[in-house]
This record gives structure tokens, C-alpha cells and sequence, in this order.
């Protein structure tokens, strides 16, 4: 194993993957990975700019014989997901994510998120930058901040002083799939006031239930999947006769499909919660029998206040439920895509106030506002407050491309004349901004197999990042 590792760890790409993985890079706190960047391209007398939010731009020349060729733009952002299991220790603000190879695939040693969302693509791009026998045009690469929480980083990065009418985005995770659209979308804090008893029942005990295992994964690409949403489950738990509830978390990330959510709750004894646990746990592995088999319910005692009272809770739950969560409707376009949807990525009920913060993803802009407008109307008929924020744009897919031809072509010839799969994504990529700044621009998205995102299980093959890079590099030559 460990030979075999060694093995794939010096190829250029994982190579240089393994070196940004020991580096921080959480969505915001950019800077240390945004410098290391900057210095290796300084180091290699690569032209580079830093702007004060950490965007890079990297320019280097056209190789011998294509001076003549437009240019090309890769992107990629340098930011990823920063999701644990509840047992790590991972200090994401200061500890390196230790790779390791599990028969094909890359994980990470930690209990994390990978990073390889987006720390291959950021890699593969500094590779191509690295290799002086590459044949390519000139070339510009574009690394952007904050794509996971708020694309602050696409939104203003200025390539105005960029060449390129032609993109390849490196933030795909199929190597067979060639990305010609993405979704637009919104980030949504929906707040309703909770009403509490003055004090705790007589007769009642305090509990914690804790609803676990499941897979969790990318709020827009695994939201198909079935896998299962922790608070949805955790909810119709709490609305069974036996429990009172007084508190609710659940999530960490609205991009994130939840995999955990936890309650305190009062009930006659101990021996009734449990057996309440026991036969939702009995429930839900029957219906999650394939997407999540270790999903349990764990129960224990805890101190508990004064609970929701009745009224207030059947207005949590409602709310919830009619909130729109899960596939909105599918794409008439492309076969089996989510065309939009939503996903509710975290509960909270501190300061006596239901917080529910969800992500919405449409491939049109009008599909993502047709949500709203659900969102919008759930809110005036229960009282709730509702805020939208890190907004982001589609990338609406274009009916002639050359570059997209290149790519289609290039594939089918290193593949024995398979064919790639041509999708829009249902999820947010940031060539919808590059596409507002450079109107007419030609875009594609590529990537390597990898598996689920923004989640601890995060994983990248490591044979596909192989043939991802020269898949790359043969479309560097024909362009």
C-alpha cells in the first residue's frame, strides 16, 4: 500500500494536491493558500496578480508554434467545504488534511471533507502552468475565493485586463460528463417566533435524541440521490405524542445535504423514549436501507428546560413541511437531471426563534424565483422573516461552441469513440459570473471522478485524475 501510494503522489497533479491539502483553505480564510499560489508562480516566473480578497490571476505565454492561438482561460477556486464526522478532532484552522490512498480512491486520513472540491482542478491548472513541454496557447488561469459560501470571489475578481474568450472550468467531478449550463441560486434564512411553556410539565424528564448515519453529500449534484435529509427524519420523530420538544439543531452547512440533527425533548421515562427511538430507527432503515444502513438513533439524558408549546410546534412543523425541500422539478432538457430545487441545510430554534437556512438551485433564473415566491408566500401566512443572500447567477447553456467541440472530440478519440455526456449541472459554478463579465465568452466544465462533496466521505480516484489530466492536455494542443 504504502509503495503504491508513494507511486501516485508523485504524479504532477496529486503531487501538487497533496502540497495545497497541507495548507488550510476554508471558504473566507483564503489567504495562506492564495499566497502559497502566488509565491509558486513568483518562484517560476509565472506573471501573477493578488487582489485583497485573495483572487488570483496567472498568465503565462503561448508554447513554441501557438503564439498565433487565442487564448485560453482555466479557472478554479481555491476554497472548499470544511465538513468533519462528530468524532474528529480536525482543526480546520490550522491542521493539514492528510491524504491517503483506499485502493483507487484519494481520502482524507481525518475524518473530513477532501478538498479535492475544488484542489484537484486548482492543481491540475498549476500543473499545466509547471509543464515547459506542454504545447497550448497563451494561457490565463483564474483562481477564485469563496466559491462554497458566498462566490464573492467570481463575483468581483477583475478580468478585465484577461485576452480569453474561451473558459475550461476544472470544478466538475465526472471525467465522462463534459458540463455545458449550471444553476443559478439563493441563499434563504426563513426566522419564525416560537411560543414556551412557563415551565417544565410534572412528570417529565429531560432527553437528547441524536439522529445519525446518514451519507449526507452536495446539496444541488447528490440531491437525486435519495440519501436522505437528517432533520426531515429527526422531525417526524419529534412529532410523535410521546416527546415534547424543546430544543432543535440539525446541519452545518446549507450546502450540504444534512447527515446528523439532534433534540432535546421531554418524555415520561427513559424507557419510552427509547422504545419510541427504536421503532423510528426501525422505520427509517427500512425506507434508507440502501442509502444509509448505519443510521441510528441514539438517546440519552440531558437537562431540559421549558418546552415549545403545542400550538407553536405544529406551526414549526407545518412550516416546515410546506417548506420546499428536496427536487422542485426535473429538467425537460436532459433525462434524470434536477432542473431545481432546495435544500434545507440547517434548523435552529435558539433564542426562541425557528431558523431554517436552505439553498435554492435553478437552471433559470425564473425557476429559482418561482421558489422564492413558495418561500416567500409560506412566510406571510405563518409570521416568519425571510432574507436571501449570496445570490449567484446561471450559466445558461449556449447552442454553438467550439471549445465544447474540441472537448467532445478529444474524448471520443482517447476513448475508442465513446461518447461524453453533455449536462447542465444542477449546481452552482461560477462560469455564470465569467460569462456576465465576458458576454459571448465559450465555456465548458470538466473534472475527475469524485464522490461525495461536501462531505466527510469526500473521495477523487485516482486513475481518473491521471486520464483527466490528459484529457486536459490534448485539448491544450488542438486549441
Amino acid at each position: 500500500m504504502e509503495t503504491q501510494s508513494s507511486n501516485i503522489f508523485d504524479h504532477d497533479v496529486m503531487n501538487l494536491f497533496q502540497q495545497i491539502s497541507r495548507i488550510p483553505r476554508d471558504s473566507g480564510s483564503e489567504k495562506a493558500i492564495s499566497d502559497w499560489i502566488r509565491d509558486w508562480a513568483q518562484e517560476r516566473s509565472i506573471e501573477v496578480e493578488q487582489d485583497d480578497i485573495w483572487d488570483l490571476i496567472l498568465r503565462k505565454p503561448a508554447s513554441a508554434g501557438y503564439e498565433d492561438h487565442a487564448p485560453l482561460l482555466l479557472q478554479a477556486h481555491i476554497d472548499m467545504v470544511c465538513e468533519k464526522d462528530s468524532s474528529s478532532n480536525h482543526d480546520f484552522a490550522k491542521d493539514p488534511i492528510e491524504l491517503k490512498l483506499d485502493g483507487d480512491w484519494i481520502v482524507s486520513e481525518s475524518g473530513t471533507t477532501l478538498g479535492a472540491d475544488d484542489g484537484i482542478g486548482v492543481a491540475a491548472a498549476l500543473a499545466v502552468l509547471d509543464d515547459d513541454t506542454l504545447p497550448h496557447p497563451p494561457l490565463e488561469v483564474v483562481f477564485t475565493v469563496q466559491e462554497e459560501t458566498t462566490f464573492a470571489g467570481a463575483e468581483t475578481v477583475d478580468i478585465s485586463g484577461c485576452k480569453a474568450k474561451r473558459m475550461i472550468n476544472l470544478d466538475h467531478a465526472d471525467e465522462r460528463e463534459l458540463i455545458v449550463g449550471s444553476c443559478g441560486g439563493t441563499g434563504v434564512e426563513f426566522t419564525m417566533p416560537l411560543q414556551r411553556k412557563s415551565e417544565v410539565p410534572a412528570g417529565k424528564q429531560g432527553f437528547r435524541i441524536h439522529l445519525t448515519g446518514l451519507t449526507g453529500g452536495h446539496s444541488g449534484e447528490d440531491i437525486h440521490r435519495g440519501r436522505g435529509n437528517a432533520i426531515s427524519l429527526l422531525l417526524r420523530i419529534l412529532e410523535d405524542p410521546r416527546v415534547q420538544t424543546v430544543s432543535i439543531s440539525g446541519g452545518t452547512n446549507r450546502l450540504a445535504i444534512p447527515r446528523e440533527a439532534e433534540a432535546i425533548v421531554l418524555a415520561d421515562s427513559e424507557e419510552t423514549l427509547r422504545a419510541c427511538a427504536a421503532e423510528y430507527k426501525a422505520i427509517f432503515r427500512k425506507e434508507y436501507s440502501g442509502a444509509a444502513p448505519d443510521l441510528d438513533i441514539l438517546t440519552e439524558p440531558a437537562e431540559a428546560g421549558a418546552p415549545i408549546t403545542e400550538a407553536s410546534f405544529d406551526k414549526l412543523a407545518a412550516a416546515y413541511r410546506l417548506y420546499p425541500n428536496g427536487i422542485v422539478q426535473m429538467n425537460g432538457s436532459f433525462e434524470g437531471l434536477v432542473e431545481s430545487s432546495d435544500n434545507i441545510g440547517i434548523i435552529s430554534t435558539e433564542n426562541d426563534t425557528l431558523t431554517l437556512t436552505s439553498e435554492v438551485r435553478g437552471a433559470y433564473q425564473s425557476t429559482v424565483d418561482d421558489i422564492v415566491r413558495s418561500i416567500e408566500a409560506l412566510a406571510a401566512m405563518t409570521g416568519a422573516g425571510v432574507s436571501y443572500f449570496n445570490g449567484y447567477v446561471p450559466w445558461e447553456y449556449a447552442a454553438d461552441s467550439r471549445l465544447r467541440a474540441i472537448a467532445t472530440e478529444t474524448f471520443a478519440e482517447m476513448n475508442e469513440g465513446a461518447q461524453m455526456k453533455q449536462i447542465a449541472l444542477h449546481a452552482g459554478l461560477e462560469c455564470g459570473f465569467f460569462a456576465e463579465k465576458q458576454p459571448g465568452i465559450d465555456l465548458i466544465s470538466i473534472g475527475p471522478d469524485c464522490q461525495f462533496f461536501h462531505s466527510p466521505k469526500e473521495r477523487v480516484s485516482a486513475s481518473s485524475v491521471m486520464r483527466f489530466y490528459e484529457f486536459l492536455k490534448a485539448i491544450l494542443r488542438k486549441c
